[in-house]
């Protein structure tokens, strides 16, 4: 939306350069506003030898009705001329004895001279030939005047919305250098404004966009689904966008939560043993210093192992009562028998 600081009350016009504001941004804050003025567009030279070129659009109530590069009002009735329907010469005699109090293509009409189909291919001419170079305009000045009055001379009888220009003359661009920068972003979004689009007819790609419209795809997902360019989509966004039936929308990416790989994690339930062979080798694996630890039971029965065997040390130590008799037995048993060969001799 173009800021109040380009507009001056005191004559009601409002004017600016290009390259801040485009010819689709413009055209869309003077259909919502529902204006009505004259629209001139001075492209700027480049080099000194170049001169500059104006463009005017009339507009009533956001609707476009006439367009030309001159203010001769000779811009309509010369394209009658060249299409040999008319000749000059009766047009301008027809038109000025009507008094002017009707459009040239109205006029034109109600004498015969012209058919409705071909007053709409003229206006169609008239408009879109104007209109379609301006997109590419990147060094340009613009001012709307709110209280210039529309020449009827210029006008068919016809009108279109300044929206619907948009679209159509984006759809035959071929430079975009002028708009880059006004694409939305790649990575953003876009999303529906309304659920129905009225007077405005899309194509068959803009119909397959307009599907993804969600404001949760991005251009980039959009591009890949529909096999197209992400340039491509970028363009499509932004003929959606300018003509007041999408707006971008910036995706925000939260974080995906890792996911456990159960296989590795927990027990493999078809292992010879039942609770996971492959589990425990992989904890091993992790965790090498559990295999030098005992097990806990182990540990709760150690202080058993060391009792026992304490006790059997201790048996050990002591000397068995029943040996130490019998040696004793067996010293009486000798000594008894040296003291008789003692007595004999």
């Amino acid at each position: 939306m173009l800021p109040k600081k380009y507009f001056t009350k005191e004559d009601m016009a409002f004017t600016g350069y290009l390259s801040k504001f485009s010819l689709p941004e413009i055209f869309e804050f003077l259909e919502q506003g529902y204006k009505t003025g004259l629209l001139s567009i001075r492209a700027l030279k480049i080099e000194q030898h170049q001169q500059s070129q104006n463009h005017y659009i009339w507009l009533r109530q956001g609707r476009i009705v006439a367009a030309a590069n001159s203010l001769d009002n000779q811009g309509l009735v010369s394209m009658i001329n060249r299409r040999g329907w008319v000749t000059k010469n009766c047009a301008t005699e027809k038109f000025e004895a009507s008094g002017g109090k009707i459009s040239m293509g109205l006029c034109l009409k109600s004498q015969g001279l012209v058919t409705a189909e071909q007053l709409t291919l003229l206006f169609r001419a008239q408009i879109m030939g104007q209109i379609a170079p301006l997109f590419e305009l990147e060094n340009g000045k613009f001012d709307f005047d709110f209280q210039a009055s529309i020449p009827a001379a210029e006008m068919t009888g016809l009108s279109m919305l300044a929206t619907e220009a948009t679209i159509k003359g984006l759809r035959s661009l071929r430079n975009w250098s002028a708009l880059t920068a006004k694409l939305p972003d790649s990575t953003s979004g876009i999303s529906k404004k309304t659920l129905v689009v009225s007077q405005l007819q899309l194509d068959t790609q803009e119909s397959k966009f307009w599907e993804y419209a969600d404001g949760k795809t991005s251009l980039k997902e959009i591009a890949t689904r529909l096999l197209i360019s992400v340039e491509k989509a970028q363009q499509i966004a932004f003929r959606l966008i300018v003509s007041n039936l999408a707006e971008e929308v910036f995706i925000v990416h939260t974080p995906e939560t890792p996911i456990v790989d159960n296989q590795t994690e927990f027990a493999d339930l078809t292992s010879t043993n039942g609770f996971g062979e492959l589990s425990s080798q992989a904890f091993a694996a992790d965790f090498p210093s559990l295999k030098s630890q005992k097990p806990a039971y182990a540990t709760k029965k150690e202080p058993e192992k060391i009792e026992t065997s304490v006790k059997e040390k201790t048996l050990d130590a002591v000397p068995n009562s029943s040996s130490n008799i019998n040696v004793s037995q067996s010293f009486l048993q000798n000594l008894v028998g040296f003291l008789q060969t003692k007595v004999e001799n």
